[in-house]
């Protein structure tokens, strides 16, 4: 039988080992939601949670530190941490005795609780609970040692202030300002990334860019972004300044798709860079907005370490999101496109209807237009209306015994000319037009 947190807990508590559910499960437990998941921390060593949980798949984690996962559930020993400083990697970690000292080597006071399910007791030494109540982040002890000991903590505090999407103890706040400029230094890309996406889980992420820039940390991690913050201008046919309207996009994105949502978050960076003032119009334009956002987004993002695909995912969408979904013909166009990126075209189609949303001065979006697109793409999309190669009634074959050639690059130039014929008119799929198009291809 896999075992289940409780059975866990109660099998430790039974061999006379203090036992505790830590972390974000409390967050979510005092808040009101059901955990995703749950930590477990004990007084019982390694060794010990070993020889209680043979027969079940016992996994390691942790470089200094042995942290078992029985049946892939965290169970820590309680511990002391005593950091050297500016890296989380540079500590001394050794066993601790009680929940009060394991408690004391956490960041933040909301994540520095301790609970005994069978009890209904809450260990909570740093008032934690006044502050998730509040709404607020403040760190354990001093701040600015905290953020000394590991400079990542500024991150995570801007990401936790999105959890619980809430404000800044003052002084907390102080501290992070002074000492953002660590990040620069102090703090990997590879971190940075983790943390990124994990603020992508936060239903308003909004607030964990506002937190960033306000200290002065978003220029460290994404410049684009936070150059936006300081252009008010974006012309005659928005109300909202670019960044009010980046992060209202990035808000109606469901966490179910944290690409996605970041995607829309930088879809608009290019456009202080591609920003130009008309005389005649007296309108300021953004002309290839999308383009310099593209190039701008795959720079930083290769900083940080994201994937090749996640990079292509976020650019594409950046670069697309332009287009237009009004006609099947423009729809097929991008679907096109989109293909040769492995991209599904809804994915494009929730960051073209955050995009529109997001435009104070056009109103509400009504569900009507939204059902009507989403027909259309339906209708654009279907079996008779293809839109890839492999949707050709012809193949390369074919196409060299039609032209009378050999494997090459013309033969996927002349798909590519098939392709674009079958986009406009989908009636052209059939062999006998196909095969008039390709020698039209040969004899000219």
């Amino acid at each position: 039988m896999k075992a289940t947190p409780t059975y866990i807990i109660e099998k430790l508590c039974d061999a006379g080992h203090d036992t505790y559910i830590v972390g974000g499960a409390i967050r979510d437990l005092l808040s009101g939601r059901t955990p995703s998941d749950i930590d477990i921390a004990t007084s019982a060593n390694f060794k010990q949670i070993e020889e209680l949980f043979k027969g079940h798949k016992i996994a390691t984690g942790g470089t200094y530190f042995k942290v078992a996962f029985v049946d892939g559930i965290e169970v820590g020993t309680f511990r002391k941490d005593t950091y050297k400083g500016l890296n989380d990697k540079d500590v001394k970690i050794v066993e601790a005795k009680t929940i009060i000292e394991d408690l004391a080597r956490r960041d933040l006071t909301i994540n520095s609780m301790a609970f005994c399910q069978f009890t209904g007791d809450v260990i909570d030494p740093y008032e934690g609970q006044d502050d998730l109540k509040k709404r607020k982040i403040r760190f354990v002890g001093d701040a600015k040692e905290r953020i000394y000991e590991d400079p990542n903590r500024i991150i995570r505090a801007c990401r936790f202030l999105a959890v619980i999407d809430g404000i800044f103890e003052p002084s907390t706040k102080e501290s992070l300002k002074e000492m953002s400029y660590l990040i620069k230094g102090y703090v990997s890309p590879e971190r940075i990334h983790i943390e990124i996406m994990k603020a992508m889980k936060a239903r308003y992420a909004s607030v964990f860019f506002n937190a960033l820039h306000e200290i002065g940390a978003l220029q460290y991690i994404l410049p684009s972004l936070d150059c936006c913050y300081y252009f008010d201008v974006h012309g005659l046919h928005h109300r909202e300044s670019i960044i009010t309207h980046s992060l209202l996009a990035g808000d109606s994105i469901s966490t179910k798709y944290p690409l996605t949502k970041l995607a829309t978050y930088l879809h608009d960076v290019g456009k202080p860079l591609a920003c130009r003032f008309n005389p005649k119009t007296k309108d300021i334009k953004f002309a290839s907005h999308d383009v310099e956002g593209k190039y701008l987004v795959i720079d930083e993002l290769k900083r940080l370490t994201f994937t090749n695909k996640e990079i292509d995912y976020i650019a594409t969408l950046i670069r697309l999101h332009m287009h237009s979904f009004k006609t099947e013909k423009a729809i097929r166009r991008v679907a096109k496109k989109l293909n040769e990126h492995d991209i599904d075209l809804k994915d494009l189609y929730r960051l073209g209807l955050a995009d529109a949303k997001a435009n104070i001065m056009k109103g509400h979006y009504p569900y009507s237009a939204v059902k009507a697109n989403l027909i259309l793409i339906d209708k654009a999309l279907g079996v008779e209306s293809p839109n890839r190669f492999d949707q050709l009634v012809v193949d390369g074959k074919d196409i060299m015994e039609i032209a009378g050639l050999k494997t090459g690059p013309e033969i996927g130039r002349i798909k590519n000319l098939l392709l674009d014929a079958i986009l406009d008119n989908p009636d052209l799929n059939n062999k006998s037009d196909l095969e008039k198009i390709i020698r039209g291809v040969k004899n000219g």
